[in-house]
Formats: C-alpha cells, sequence, structure tokens
C-alpha cells in the first residue's frame, strides 16, 4: 500500500520555510505560531520519511531531500489549487467559499458593505485584512483566492492587477497650526507616523521627511485612530490618506486637513492569480469600485466632506461631475 500523501497545510508550510529560512518568519506569513510551525515540519518529516530541513542552522538550510521538495512544490502547488477550483467551479453554480484579503485600512471603510454586496460572488465570503508586505506573501501562498493591495508588487506574486480607486495621501495638523503651510508646522511641530513594516508606512514617511521632518518620529503607531487622536490632541502633525480619515471621523472633524501633491497617491489593485479565475476577479472587482462609489456619493461626504471631495477628484474616471 502507497503512503498517505501529505496534506496541503503541511506542505505549504514548508514552503513557507523554505522561502523564509526561518520558523519563526514562516509562521509570521502564514499566521501561525512558531511551534505550530515546527510540528508541521515534524510531521511532513515523518510523512515522507526524510529529514527536510538541518536543525541547528541559523538560517535554516535544506537537506538534499529539502532542496528536492523546495524546487518541485511550487508547480506542483499551484497545479493542485488550480484544479481545485476548476473542480469548485464546476457545477456551473455559485463557488462555495471566496477567501479575500485587503489591507486594514480598507476593510475598515468598506470591507462590510463589499460583503454585503458580494452574495452572487460566491455562498460564503471570508474577508481578512492586514498590512504589507503580509498580504502579498500570504496571496502568494495561496491562503487567499484574491487580495487588494497597492504597488509595487513583487515579481515572484504572478498575478494579473485589475486597477480599482486611488486614495489622495493627506497631511493632517491640529486647529491650533491653522493658516499655516505644511512646511511651516512640519518643521516646528513633532511628526506623529505611522510604522514602517508596511507599504503605507514607508511612503508616508517619505513625504513627511520631504516637508523637513526629523527622520526619527516623535510618536509611531500601526493604528490610524491612535494617530490621528493624537494629533487632535495637539501632540503634532501626521501624513495620511484621505480613506484612513473614515476610521475615526470624530478626530477628523477636529484637525485640519492639507492635500498632497497630486501624484502622491495611493493606488488600490485586485489581484487574482495569473490565469485563475479570471472571471471572479473581474467582478469582484467591479463589485468593489461600485461599493467605493456608493461610499462616496452617500456617507463619506457627510462623515467628511473635505476628504471625500479630494477622493472624487484623484479618481475623475469614477465620478462624472466633480466637485471642486
Amino acid at each position: 500500500m502507497k503512503p498517505t500523501p501529505p496534506d496541503m497545510a503541511l506542505l505549504r508550510s514548508f514552503l513557507a520555510i523554505a522561502e523564509q529560512s526561518s520558523l519563526s518568519s514562516a509562521g509570521v506569513s502564514l499566521g501561525l505560531s512558531q511551534p505550530t510551525v515546527s510540528q508541521q515540519l515534524q510531521r511532513l518529516e515523518a510523512q515522507l520519511g526524510q529529514r527536510l530541513v538541518h536543525r541547528g542552522s541559523r538560517p535554516l538550510r535544506l537537506t538534499p531531500a529539502g532542496e528536492m521538495l523546495a524546487r518541485g512544490l511550487p508547480a506542483a502547488l499551484e497545479g493542485v489549487e488550480a484544479l481545485l477550483d476548476h473542480v469548485r467551479a464546476s457545477d456551473g453554480g455559485q463557488r462555495e467559499v471566496l477567501r479575500m484579503v485587503m489591507p486594514d485600512s480598507l476593510s475598515c471603510i468598506l470591507g462590510a458593505e463589499f460583503i454585503s454586496a458580494s452574495g452572487p460572488l460566491a455562498r460564503t465570503v471570508e474577508l481578512r485584512s492586514g498590512i504589507s508586505p503580509w498580504i502579498e506573501e500570504a496571496f502568494r501562498m495561496r491562503q487567499f483566492d484574491l487580495a487588494v493591495d497597492s504597488p509595487p508588487f513583487d515579481p515572484a506574486t504572478r498575478a494579473e492587477c485589475r486597477p480599482l480607486f486611488r486614495d489622495p495621501f493627506v497631511i493632517v495638523s491640529p486647529k491650533r497650526a491653522h493658516g499655516l503651510a505644511p512646511s511651516e508646522f512640519a518643521a516646528r511641530d513633532p511628526l506623529v507616523a505611522y510604522g514602517r513594516n508596511s507599504k503605507f508606512g514607508a511612503v508616508t514617511a517619505e513625504i513627511a521627511e520631504a516637508l523637513g521632518a526629523e527622520a526619527r518620529p516623535r510618536f509611531s503607531f500601526d493604528s490610524t485612530q491612535s494617530l490621528l487622536r493624537f494629533v487632535q490632541a495637539g501632540y503634532g502633525w501626521a501624513v495620511t490618506s484621505a480613506f484612513c480619515l473614515f476610521q475615526s471621523p470624530g478626530a477628523a472633524r477636529d484637525i485640519d486637513i492639507h492635500l498632497c501633491r497630486d501624484d502622491q497617491v495611493r493606488a488600490f489593485f485586485l489581484l487574482n492569480r495569473k490565469e485563475e479565475a479570471p472571471d471572479l476577479a473581474e467582478e469582484a472587482a467591479e463589485r468593489l469600485v461600485r461599493v467605493f462609489r456608493r461610499l462616496v456619493d452617500g456617507p463619506w461626504a457627510t462623515l467628511s466632506p473635505v476628504a471625500t471631495r479630494m477622493i472624487r477628484a484623484a479618481n475623475p474616471d469614477h465620478f462624472v461631475e466633480q466637485t471642486v
């Protein structure tokens, strides 16, 4: 009797270990603890009857058997996943589950509305949020069917990218700085910043430094709500985006909002793996854009008319009549 082949979870876990050369880093990319990843590696080795990793090496090194598996596994997993996608859709009806991921800032302001509008896409839509580079890494590891993220994208992701909408970067300052240009209060007041462990944090840091901010911010947060409340309380100024203002509308009403340059925008794209589920991706992209338009024309305009005008101006293709 042939031995039972390992399940997909063990193989994906090993592939993450091979790519990261670290059990803990592989765990972060998979959303698992380091002990869980270690246990999965041990189970896989037991099922194959082969050592796959040299124990005690830092960074981890693969054994010859591990190298052989790591070389052939990506293509093999891709083929199996593609086959499973075809099987899921083979009855011509609605797919069972659609797994999606998008940035925290986007999920917070339109995730619920998208799920409400995504009924025809699948019987169940699972939506998770996170920060880059985890989103793209998790998508490459096939933890999700579709992803929403912003460039730059790693060529290894091998994704088709459908443009969705653009989110202009803005500078926010406390009311006491009213009347001052951003370059003036940037040189005078402390910077309240995002951590640099995401694409968004890295870009906002570059914009702040171009305005004359010190490279090391006085306050640093991963949470937009905390960042905006610190600005609202008068502790300093920050670079964020128009979308992020809707995460804390109460704070946004008590701060001044300054638009960055026209070319300083965050573009969102829907990612699907090349040659996989293009019709599903197209419909999901269309529904996301419809939800976006509906929010801009409705509740967002009430929450922050200033931010909404900036968003409309940054997305001329989505709005026939512009409000200047």
